[in-house]
């Protein structure tokens, strides 16, 4: 059938199953919001406040639903403002397409208005991206930028398309969407028997779990594994989830904001094996001081990342949960039965465990004062562990990622490798509207909430029933401290003007607002928005001491 180039790209979505789509409109992109209007049955459109926030919506969906997250903007600054939620997605292997929508091929390259090379700008932060000029090649296009985006290591993929590309006319013809064949990974049955072997060796082994466990679904077979034969398991900020944080086996996260036991396990270990990981300064220090005289593993489905930071006694490319399901039973095939033994070595980790003496919500007298970690405890305690909790970037990152048993993988959704502040809310934005049944909690420092209040409003209009939790301390604590520690405590542009109402802003923009200063007041905020039938937004300022 005859179809312009708006209404093949809302076609393609429609192939794609694409349920959510995240934008803001301009000039070029009208003739597609036109064909959403008219053709885009069974995908809801939500406008966000800013472009940045759509960008960050769609990687928040991603992460919460494992399906690609889309988002839709105009050219120039519409395009450009996509940028660091790119970045983002792009750090953190998020599986984003999107769509931008440029000046006609004829204004190209003249510094027409609005007009801006997107795909120049964001090739060193996109798994690919494309450029298309000519109708013939649209559909095609946008089918491989989600093919993309999905397979091996997933990432965001661009796809900018001339203004007339989108009003022309061309022959569309529907395709099916075929589920991807299983990739097959040279030496990979080998290589599981190298690390057998290992394992039977050890004495002091080691998993090391990144965000790859989580990406490839491997949890069930991750804690299959380490259940039965008694590994004990350090989590990277990414991977927090893939394994059960009540499991007997966890040892919390390592790296540099990470548990003493963590710490431990990775310092004195005798075998280390990381997997979906990629050895990231934060785990293992600029100087690799967490990391001791072991041998390595690496398991990674980017081979690029395999020996880029640390050099690997073995080195796999391979998806995290077919190798998991591979080790376990060549591991039980090669011990003919007699299972290794690591409890000394657990033991010994455990019982540095109970020394990192973590904060706990429960017990606690009504009149505690709050802290950025009785806030974190407190909230997980009450939302559960069927929550989705999405975080910003500082001192409120650190205490949610710590202070919270995530027990399900993808109920810790944070920006880990960019650091990105202002991620959170878009973000959360975009789990709930992924996932409806669950509640979404962000937890945010208020430098963060400063960054991206006004996506409330996207929320509340959208009928999202996000929980905020601002962190109100007045300062942009974690750069704070820097300053404190490294520069003699001399203080520049870190301390807040603390006398902004963030309660009344965010009544202002009709969300509901919860002032607390004690466990008493939090834990009676969070219950009235945790039950609300309503699809109320909630703001719950914690003022911390």
């Amino acid at each position: 059938m005859q179809l312009t180039g708006a209404q093949i790209i809302i076609e393609c979505l429609k192939e794609q199953r694409t349920q959510t789509l995240f934008g803001y409109p301009g000039g070029t992109v009208l003739s597609v919001y036109d064909a959403l209007r008219e053709r885009g049955d069974g995908i809801r459109h939500i406008l966000t406040t800013h472009e940045q926030g759509a960008a960050h919506a769609a990687d928040g969906y991603a992460r919460a639903t494992g399906r690609t997250g889309v988002c839709l903007v105009t050219s120039g600054p519409g395009a450009t403002n996509l940028v660091t939620g790119i970045a983002t997605a792009y750090m953190d292997s998020s599986p984003v397409v999107a769509i931008t929508i440029n000046v006609p091929v004829g204004s190209l390259g003249r510094d027409s208005f609005q007009e801006i090379d997107i795909a120049g700008i964001t090739m060193p932060v996109t798994k690919h991206n494309f450029i298309v000029k000519d109708i013939s090649q649209l559909a095609d296009v946008i089918r491989r930028a989600f093919r993309v985006a999905a397979s091996g290591r997933p990432g965001p993929v661009l796809v900018d398309i001339a203004r007339d590309v989108t009003e022309n006319v061309f022959e569309y013809e529907p395709v099916t969407v075929a589920a991807s064949a299983e990739q097959e990974y040279p030496g990979f049955t080998s290589a599981v028997g190298r690390i057998a072997t290992a394992f039977i060796h050890a004495k002091r082994p080691v998993i090391v779990a990144g965000g790859g466990c989580i990406r490839s679904g491997a949890g069930e077979s991750l804690s299959g594994f380490v259940k039965e034969f008694g590994i004990p398991v350090v989590d990277t900020m990414m991977g927090r989830g893939a394994i059960p944080g009540s499991s007997p086996c966890s040892l919390g996260m390592g790296g540099e904001y990470g548990t003493r036991a963590a710490a431990r396990a990775m310092s004195e270990c005798d075998l280390m094996v990381a997997v979906g990981c990629r050895f990231s300064d934060r785990l293992t220090g600029e100087n690799c001081e967490f990391l001791g005289k072991c041998k390595i593993v690496h398991i990674d489905i980017d081979k690029a990342e395999l020996n880029k930071n640390v050099c690997a006694d073995i080195a796999l490319q391979a998806d995290a949960d077919r190798f998991f399901k591979a080790i376990r039973a060549t591991l039980k095939k090669r011990s003919a039965g007699k299972t290794p033994d690591y409890k000394k070595w657990m033991k010994s980790l455990t019982e540095t465990e109970a020394s990192d003496a973590y904060i706990t919500g429960r017990g606690l007298p009504d009149d505690t004062l709050l802290t950025g970690d009785i806030v974190a405890k407190v909230a997980g305690e009450e939302a559960g562990s069927e929550a989705i909790f999405v975080t910003e970037v500082g001192e409120c990152q650190i205490s949610a990622v710590n202070a919270i048993s995530y027990e399900r993988p993808g109920s810790l959704i944070t920006s880990g490798g960019l650091g990105t502040m202002g991620f959170g809310l878009g973000a959360a934005i975009g789990a709930k509207a992924g996932c409806p049944g669950r509640k979404v909690i962000n937890f945010a420092g208020d430098g963060s909430f400063r960054m991206n209040m006004a996506e409330i409003m996207t929320a509340v209009t959208n009928e999202l029933p996000v929980i905020e939790i601002v962190f109100d301390n007045g300062i942009l604590g974690m750069v704070h401290t820097m300053q404190k520690e490294r520069f003699g405590g001399r203080y520049v542009a870190t301390e807040l003007d603390d006398t902004f109402d963030y309660v009344g802003l965010a009544r202002a923009m009709k969300a509901r607002a919860h002032d607390c200063r004690d466990v008493k007041e939090l834990r009676a905020a969070l219950r009235e928005a945790l039950k609300d039938k309503k699809p109320d937004v909630h703001v719950i300022v914690c003022h911390l001491t």
